[in-house]
């Protein structure tokens, strides 16, 4: 079969996936994608649940960590999890292809999670085999594949059905975060093991459900790599990979055995790289050689939005931190005599954004909001969070130190902040797959995810200066301003990021 042959089937198939509508008017992959995204989000949110517990609790219930080594453990991992992520993202362009990466990630997933709920038979058994698993935990194999193969099943004019796709993403992510968290915390509490296998169970039903609809809903794309690496580089990369590894781990070692080290030294380490490692990746692919002209002039605009997404994603930090210790310090949470658990308001946060977020699937996709400009999307957006933010200042600002505000507040907050977040979060994504120089699609969409490594970075620095729940209360208003200050920027620079976009 000659090239033009290939090629011709290719571009059939890849047609056929564009004008694909079985899935509420959006490709059959979609589906497909969002499943995963749901499975994903439960196992992720489970282990969350209850991993901290399980760490710090005594032997023989947990592993009898103190409280502050479960939490720069779990620290630490999540910082590595995002980083690795670039390393993922290259995994799955250049060696595995999106597919077949999304499938070996969430076993590898899976074996991390199956790991923490093997019974610990003794002490150093379940410590050791928790270890492992948090180094796992730390190999997003998968990258942005997802994000990646969810954009390119849309003709690049396509907006406006692209931008309610990763709405559903959104959906699906919400959905669970209401389901997880309770459910496997309910059953972990009395039994880690069995919360941490029904995790594990997720992340392999993610993997199973890409396994078995890859080649009849998803056509050609993500099937190979985009930019297949030659065997010459890959031997390279892979001793380069494995040589960078040792001597982290051996100096991490030698200077923890010699008393220089310590845990929060790792951790500070970790900080820094979170800073370090995007601004290197995405200065690498702004000058790489391999992206056409044409393509490279769509990279400046994205990385004007990139720096806006940083602020943003910095809010966002800030405020799952700050708002947690606000509402179990700061909120009246006593009704009809029984005192709610501060986790309850994050079930009502996402109950709310699941019906703003499916509200938002119709408008993306059927009306002429749909049409609007990223950049005013963006910006509308930011202006939206800055007011959620102002509506959490008037208590802030007019109540006392020793005052109990009402939850009220809280859940105007949650409500403005559910619209500006569909304004920001699936569209900065979107927009990501549409800039994207081709063969360099995932690795876009982890630079774009790495604005959160850097929004991490940057409140670990704040909070170092915030550390009571009376002083952290002035982020609220301080953030309504940034954010306001932010907006007026980004609108500033719309004429020329419209321009290419």
């Amino acid at each position: 079969m000659n090239n033009e042959t290939t090629k011709q089937q290719v571009d059939e198939r890849l047609e056929a996936v564009y004008n694909d509508k079985k899935f509420f008017g959006h490709p059959r992959g979609l589906g497909a994608l969002a499943a995963g995204n749901f499975f994903n989000s439960f196992a992720w949110g489970g282990v969350y649940a209850i991993l901290i517990y399980y760490l710090y609790s005594p032997y023989t219930k947990g592993l009898g960590f103190t409280q502050g080594e479960a939490a720069s453990m779990i620290a630490a991992m999540g910082a590595c999890n995002s980083l690795f992520v670039i390393v993922g993202s290259w995994l799955s362009d250049r060696v595995l292809g999106p597919r077949k990466a999304l499938v070996v990630g969430n076993v590898v997933k899976a074996i991390s999670f199956g790991l923490l709920a093997v019974p610990a038979f003794s002490l150093t058994q379940g410590r050791v085999f928790a270890v492992i698993s948090l180094i796992l935990m730390s190999l997003p194999i998968m990258g942005a594949s997802n994000s990646s193969m969810t954009g390119l099943m849309y003709r690049s004019d396509d907006d406006g059905r692209r931008d309610a796709a990763f709405t559903i993403h959104n959906v699906a992510n919400t959905i669970t975060g209401m389901i997880s968290p309770i459910l496997v915390g309910f059953i972990g509490m009395s039994d880690y093991h069995l919360g941490f296998f029904l995790s594990a169970l997720a992340a392999l039903a993610y993997g199973l459900v890409i396994l078995f609809t890859g080649k009849r809903f998803f056509g050609p794309i993500g099937e190979k790599p985009a930019n297949p690496v030659s065997k010459e580089e890959l031997k390279k990369a892979l001793g380069l990979f494995f040589a960078v590894v040792l001597i982290v781990v051996a100096i991490i070692l030698v200077t923890v055995k010699m008393g220089v080290m310590n845990f929060d030294g790792v951790l500070n380490i970790i900080t820094t790289f979170s800073f370090v490692i995007p601004i290197i990746f995405l200065f690498k692919m702004y000058t790489n050689k391999n992206i056409t002209k044409e393509e490279h002039s769509k990279m400046l605009p994205f990385v004007k939005i990139w720096c806006i997404q940083c602020v943003v994603a910095v809010t966002g930090v800030l405020l799952n931190t700050a708002m947690a210790v606000f509402i179990e310090a700061k909120v009246n949470r006593n009704f009809m005599g029984i005192e709610f658990a501060p986790a309850t308001f994050t079930s009502i946060y996402n109950l709310i954004g699941l019906i703003v977020a499916t509200a938002f699937v119709y408008i993306w996709g059927s009306t002429k909001f749909g049409k609007l400009k990223v950049t005013k999307k963006f910006s509308i957006g930011i202006f939206i969070n800055a007011a959620a933010f102002a509506v959490l200042a008037v208590p802030v600002l007019t109540g006392g130190k020793t005052s109990l505000f009402s939850p009220l507040w809280v859940i105007a907050y949650y409500l403005i902040l559910s619209f500006g977040d569909n304004f920001i979060n699936p569209i900065g994504i979107s927009m990501t797959a549409k800039l994207a120089p081709k063969s360099y699609e995932t690795q876009m969409q982890s630079a774009w995810s790495q604005t959160t490594s850097i929004a991490n970075g940057i409140s670990i620095i704040i909070f170092k200066f915030l550390t009571t729940a009376d002083q952290q209360m002035m982020i609220f208003p301080a953030m309504a301003v940034v954010l306001v200050i932010t907006a007026c920027i980004l609108i500033m620079m719309s004429k020329k990021i419209d321009e290419v976009i």
